[in-house]
């Protein structure tokens, strides 16, 4: 196996140890309404819980592509130390478990691990989105831009924290672009 993606192994480990629940609407957060194709494309992740998969990762990125058969390719990419350290990457594929619950997806990483992925909340523009799992262990603040307003960025931290993430433990993700 490739070095590079040592890192993302354990964050998939860790992530596939949490049991997938049945995601109702009565019993999941998530945004109520999600359009998957505006979802799509580039996110900068601005702040994230420590995990050590991504541990002293900048340029963090994800992109999301949709799939003819409506599921969602996965690219996780972000640089050790420096935007010009050692490039890491994984590919995740994701889906919907349940359409009625929109904001709600389970991701797979390496076609073995699942992961939660729930977006609590969203820009009416898709501009920025809070995403957690369901126990609040991992959660990430995302961006179209590398950057956001300090306004809007406590706006972020508030709603995290009404969420039931510690926000305390956030890292904000050096994005030098």
């Amino acid at each position: 196996m490739h070095i590079k993606y040592a890192f993302f192994i354990v964050l998939v480990l860790t992530l596939s140890s949490c049991s997938m629940p049945k995601f109702t609407s009565e019993n999941t957060s998530t945004v109520k309404s999600l359009n998957v194709e505006r979802y799509m494309g580039k996110w900068h992740e601005i702040y994230r819980l420590p995990m050590r998969a991504e541990k002293d990762l900048v340029n963090v990125t994800a992109t999301y592509s949709l799939r003819d058969d409506n599921r969602v390719n996965v690219l996780n990419e972000g640089y050790k130390h420096t935007p010009d350290g050692k490039h890491k990457k994984a590919k995740a594929l994701a889906w919907r478990p349940n359409p009625e619950v929109e904001g709600a997806f389970i991701v797979r990483f390496f076609g073995l691990f699942k992961s939660e992925y729930l977006v609590l909340a969203l820009d009416e523009q898709y501009q920025w989105a809070l995403v957690s799992n369901s126990d609040r262990k991992y959660a990430w603040i995302l961006s179209r831009k590398p950057a956001i307003s300090k306004d809007l960025e406590q706006k972020l931290l508030d709603s995290a924290h009404y969420f039931g993430i510690d926000t305390a433990r956030f890292i904000k993700t050096l994005q030098q672009w």
